[in-house]
């Protein structure tokens, strides 16, 4: 190999040296800023990760906010609805005559005074004496005439002896027992003012069969209907068998609201055995 020839390659030999180096130098430079620009990269990302997860925290925040407020705004609904479905109660009461569900029959007193707040005419064909007219208490009247008419399409119709009697009545009739039963009257008839019958929610039944002696209802199949069915109207026996108030009057029947004659039917209780206090709370209902 002659001398130029081995200049030559000494020559690229240098220069290929030369160029790997420059390579690595400038591959080194590459990496370093590729290095630095990935740890600038990674700091972004933290960052980044750190505003997401402050970002997090706020919503979280600002939702548990909204559902305590939501908690808030329920609990408010609902005392208000609470306190609009008492005053509404409260005004239903003060406009239901708190006397309709009282013990009377020797217990509580209605004055001479007391009139029901409005009286409605029976239909004369329900009435044993068509000509006389009788009255009822006005709300109590559609209840009476519905099972009157429900009876009489069923077989077993019954008709009003006696339905609201004023205190001054009541004194007449008492008056007239008093006369041709002395003492024993008692045992029927009440002195005035602890009359049901001034409520005019309270009726004496009888059948066009028995007519004025209806003292004998008891045998009648209406008497039974009556015992299975009248609760479904609201109303309810006043004096059944043993009670210590008077005789058995199978023909007095008195309205109470169909809650309460529900629960005396179904738990086979009497209306003077109940405790007033349980009594009352049925007052509110009773034209349900």
């Amino acid at each position: 190999m002659n001398k130029k020839i081995k200049i030559e390659i000494a020559f690229g030999l240098m220069v290929l040296s030369a160029s790997l180096i420059a390579f690595v130098v400038y591959g080194y430079y590459r990496y370093d800023e590729l290095s630095k620009n990935l740890d600038n990269t990674n700091l972004d990302l933290l960052e980044l990760q750190k505003n997401f997860d402050a970002l997090n925290e706020e919503r979280d925040y600002i939702y548990n906010n909204l559902l305590s407020e939501q908690a808030k705004n329920s609990l408010f609904e609902n005392q208000i609805k609470e306190i609009a479905g008492t005053v509404g109660n409260l005004d239903k009461l003060s406009k239901t005559d708190e006397e309709l569900l009282q013990k009377y029959s020797r217990v509580y007193f209605l004055n001479e005074h007391y009139v029901p707040e409005s009286l409605a005419t029976i239909t004369p064909s329900h009435l044993l004496q068509e000509e006389r007219v009788q009255y009822a208490h006005a709300k109590v009247a559609p209840y009476l005439e519905a099972m009157m008419k429900d009876m009489e399409e069923r077989g077993t119709p019954i008709l009003v002896v006696s339905a609201f009697r004023s205190f001054a009545e009541q004194i007449s009739l008492k008056g007239k027992y008093l006369v041709t039963y002395g003492s024993g009257a008692n045992q029927f008839s009440a002195d005035q003012g602890f009359s049901e019958h001034q409520l005019g929610t309270a009726f004496d039944f009888t059948t066009v069969k028995l007519a004025s002696n209806f003292t004998d209802f008891a045998g009648t199949e209406s008497y039974k209907w009556l015992l299975q069915n009248a609760h479904k109207y609201g109303f309810i026996l006043s004096y059944p068998k043993d009670n210590s108030y008077y005789q058995f009057e199978p023909w007095h029947w008195r309205f109470v609201g169909k809650k309460l004659a529900l629960r005396l039917h179904e738990e086979e209780e009497s209306f003077y055995d109940l405790d007033q206090r349980i009594i009352n709370n049925y007052l509110l209902s009773i034209f349900d």
